[in-house]
């Protein structure tokens, strides 16, 4: 493939890519091509396939509202049902037969003369695309290198979530796990049963939380046949998280910081009795116990996780690592642990940090570059989505993208107002569309004003968590400071004029 041509470019075929071209194709645009770097559809779940992995919230939520699914095996999917769930949108859809893999687009420069996309491909391919709609993800690569002196000495086998070695036998081993957030949680139970020792690493104690899966009953399966029921079932849920993100946001400044302190303090309270439930020993204990709120992190649904640290074979270090040898984690009080297996699920690169997006690699207009403003003045985007200096370009995950649920609501809504934007294009016959400076600027200063409450907390309530709510500039842009209902709405009810829009002659039309 070389100089392709197409009328809309979707940079990557998981959930979001698959949620945009379905919803692309619904309101009549064909020309599309997904672009994806690996051998497969469905980013997050054909990549991880560790043991155990699972999504850790309840299917009604765990899925797209234009798709509901009532006969999920587990209440909790499964990571191979939740892929499977995924391609068989995309096939439905005929996406499949619109994807090319193995592709991995390393530049995207804007050609001001043809009003369109030039895509480099790692491989020297080129793509020219009208519309790019970049659908990497919000976990964007692995932190498969992490930086710890010797690691690249280590003589034993190393693997990462991301890809996971499956013909290794961990039977008697001796296996280290570094880190401990959603995916140690799901993997150490695992290992636990099968290795003769495991060791966990923590560098910062997480949130724990119960997880009630169970095999979905055929009496429910049977009750979300009914029409719309799923849906009726998923509007509760949004209404019930409504409730706690207008009072988390409308709350006067002085009463908030009040509530947040008691709900800090109550919710470590209930921490440690959960934590008494679960873990017998005490020393243990106060190293898996957090200094810092239940609302700091994402958390993480626990299982069977704590419990292991009840084992004889399990072991907690929290003392920071030194180094790696050929065959051991050496500790900074200089002990050395023998290991013959490393599991690093030491984290993503993310969407909300702004050294994720480097620089030179998406160039807009007069030589703007995306990363580097990014690195130098922070992570900005009207709607979460689109740039100004970057035309006809979309993020489906992007600053203040998280509004209240699933990562398959965030899809939507991002999708939602992206179409609503080239279907105004359509009706101006405009080939080249872009948010204006001012737009962008009255978006992120509301997303400051009204998230004052959040970063108040992610600030102050939650020093020494390391919790990604808050990237390394110091901004809280992970999570959007509008309620679920307003999202929705506003998604698609909005100023037009926020946008210009240009016709085949480059003429602003109004």
């Amino acid at each position: 493939m070389h100089d392709t041509t197409c009328e809309v470019a979707i940079i990557g075929a998981g959930a979001g890519g698959i949620c945009a071209g379905i919803k692309l194709q619904e309101m009549g645009i064909s020309d599309i091509l997904l672009i994806e770097r690996s051998d497969g559809m469905g980013g997050t779940w054909r990549a991880n396939t560790y043991p155990n992995v699972g999504a850790d919230l309840p299917f009604l939520a765990y899925q797209f509202s234009f798709a509901p699914k009532h006969d999920w095996t587990n209440f909790f999917a499964k990571g191979d049902e939740i892929q499977d769930y995924h391609v068989g949108l995309a096939v439905d859809a005929g996406l499949d037969k619109k994807t090319v893999f193995g592709v991995e687009i390393v530049r995207e420069q804007w050609d001001e003369a043809a009003n369109r996309w030039v895509l480099h491909a790692a491989d020297g391919q080129t793509i020219t695309a009208r519309f790019v709609l970049s659908a990497v993800g919000a976990y964007l690569n692995p932190k498969d290198k992490p930086d710890i002196p010797g690691l690249g000495d280590f003589a034993g086998t190393t693997m990462i979530p991301a890809a996971w070695n499956h013909d290794y036998d961990f039977a008697d081993k001796r296996v280290a796990v570094i880190g401990v957030g959603s995916s140690s949680v799901q993997i150490a139970p695992a290992i636990a049963e099968q290795a003769a020792h495991l060791d966990v690493y923590q560098r910062t104690p997480q949130w724990y939380f119960p997880k009630p899966d169970f095999r979905t009953p055929r009496w429910m399966k049977a009750a979300l046949r009914v029409p719309r029921l799923s849906s009726v079932l998923h509007e509760a849920i949004l209404a019930l998280l409504e409730i706690g993100l207008r009072t988390v946001i409308y709350t006067p400044a002085p009463l908030f910081r009040v509530g947040a302190t008691v709900f800090d303090r109550v919710g470590l309270a209930l921490y440690d009795l959960w934590l008494r439930l679960c873990v017998k020993d005490p020393e243990v204990r106060d190293k898996l116990r957090p200094r810092y709120g239940p609302g700091c992190t994402r958390g993480t649904l626990g299982g069977g996780y704590l419990s292991i640290f009840n084992r004889p074979n399990v072991s907690l270090h929290t003392t920071s690592i030194d180094h790696i040898e050929a065959d051991a984690v050496v500790t900074a009080d200089g002990v050395r642990h023998q290991i013959d297996a490393l599991i690093l699920a030491t984290g993503y690169e993310m969407f909300s940090d702004p050294e994720s997006y480097r620089a030179g690699a998406v160039i807009g207009t007069d030589g703007f570059d995306l990363g580097e403003y990014y690195n130098t003045v922070g992570l900005r985007a009207y709607h979460s989505t689109s740039v100004a200096g970057v035309p006809n370009r979309w993020l489906l995950v992007g600053p203040y993208s998280w509004t209240g649920t699933a990562f398959h609501y965030i899809l939507e809504n991002a999708v939602r107002h992206i179409t609503a934007v080239l279907d105004e294009a359509r009706t101006r016959g405009a080939t080249r569309v872009e948010v204006t400076p001012h737009a962008q600027q009255r978006f992120h200063t509301d997303m400051v004003e009204r998230g004052a409450n959040l970063a108040h907390y992610f600030g102050v309530h939650c020093a020494g968590s390391n919790t990604y709510f808050v990237n390394s500039h110091g901004e809280a842009v992970y999570v959007r400071p509008w309620t679920i209902y307003q999202s929705r709405k506003r998604s698609v009810c909005f100023d037009r004029d926020d946008y210009t829009f240009a016709d085949t002659r480059d003429e602003v039309t109004q």
